[in-house]
């Protein structure tokens, strides 16, 4: 026993090493391969010893967190071996470290003064706002008569969540919300080498939609000591939770839908991509008409908000989303992929989604937003 996780202490300080290098090559930054220890303390989370050139990280951190916030600690330990390479220890959390933390892409939450702790992790994962908190909760509720049979209530529970949502941020921006968080991200580990193609097209919805920026990327998992993509969210934490949860209701919807699909034409196996980008085009649509606003907008109880206000805040969004999206992928490009498309899946796939709207899915209910507010 001792043995193998002598073994797996091995492999994370080789995957550190690896990430060392990435971070190097992403900053632009020319810092030699340190050695990397796995230790055993709790208390400190990190720290960095010149005199062996040493980066040791806790094992308790790497066991009891997401490897993108290992990251987020190892990186610290970056800034302490750039200040002792380029500015001959000049300081330990003053203005030559947080230089180098800026440098290096280090997230605000943990260049704070002492070594990794707890409290490092607890500024990242934050407290939201009561009033985020409450604006979540009622938008759960709506989503909850979005499960109803009649469409035109189903539609109107979504539109309201919609309109709670946009004047939630409008506020936020115009001031009025001092509290709002700072920008944070999530990665959506899928746990495979490629990611599906509904799992894209949702990621590209989200962004034009729900306040996030969205990018694909590689992360190491600990555990397994294998290497995933996932998908990335990036943007304020309760925008965050409404991302997440939209996310996994769509993927869990349109996969059940497919397999209805399937069962009807045959066991047909053929034709999913188109299937899955006519679901989508069918969600959209839903959302953009949500968007606009009806010839009666002036009257009592309307739940739409000005189309230029709107578009003003998601431009603001993206700006503010944008800023962190460079820390984490200062390299970062694009690519886009076109499919062969099955006409008859697509239309089929469209019809689906104009007839979904996103609401709380009753089998699935331990992932409602409340779930995901209190983890």
């Amino acid at each position: 026993m001792q043995d193998k996780t002598k073994g797996r202490h091995v492999r994370w300080a080789k995957q550190l090493q690896k990430e060392h290098g990435r971070i190097c090559h992403q900053q632009n930054v020319s810092l030699p391969t340190p050695v990397v220890g796995i230790v055993a303390g709790k208390l400190r989370l990190g720290y960095w010893t010149p005199g062996n050139q040493t980066i040791s990280i806790s094992r308790h951190l790497i066991e009891n967190n997401p490897w993108e916030i290992v990251l987020e600690i190892f990186k610290h330990e970056m800034a302490h071996q750039y200040v002792s390479e380029y500015f001959d220890h000049a300081d330990c959390h003053g203005k030559w470290f947080k230089t180098a933390c800026d440098i290096l892409g280090v997230h605000p939450a943990f260049v704070g003064t002492g070594s990794p702790r707890e409290e490092h992790l607890a500024a990242f994962r934050g407290t939201l706002p009561e009033k985020a908190q409450t604006l979540l909760r009622r938008v759960e509720k709506l989503l909850a008569l979005g499960q109803s049979s009649n469409e035109s209530e189903a539609r109107a529970a979504s539109r309201k969540a919609s309109y709670l949502l946009n004047k939630y941020n409008l506020d936020r921006i115009a001031g009025v919300d001092t509290d709002a968080s700072d920008i944070r991200y999530l990665y959506l580990h899928s746990g495979k080498k490629r990611m599906q193609s509904i799992e894209k097209m949702i990621l590209n919805f989200l962004e034009d939609f729900y306040f996030v920026d969205c990018v694909i990327a590689d992360i190491y998992d600990a555990q397994t000591d294998e290497e995933y993509r996932a998908g990335v969210l990036i943007g304020k934490q309760e925008a965050l939770v409404v991302a997440e949860y939209v996310y996994r209701f769509l993927l869990n919807t349109s996969n059940g839908l497919w397999q209805d699909f399937r069962k009807t034409h045959h066991g047909q196996r053929t034709g999913k991509v188109a299937f899955d980008s006519g679901f989508m085009k069918g969600i959209r649509s839903n959302q953009e008409m949500m968007s606009k606003q009806p010839e009666n907008a002036a009257a009592p109880g309307d739940t739409s908000l000005p189309i230029a206000a709107v578009n003003a805040l998601r431009v603001q969004c993206r700006a503010e989303n944008n800023r962190e999206k460079t820390r984490l992928f200062p390299r970062l490009s694009k690519n886009r992929t076109s499919y062969r498309m099955d006409k008859t899946a697509f239309r089929q796939g469209m019809a689906q989604g104009r007839k979904t709207h996103i609401h709380r899915p009753v089998e699935h209910h331990t992932t409602g937003i409340t779930a995901l507010l209190n983890r």
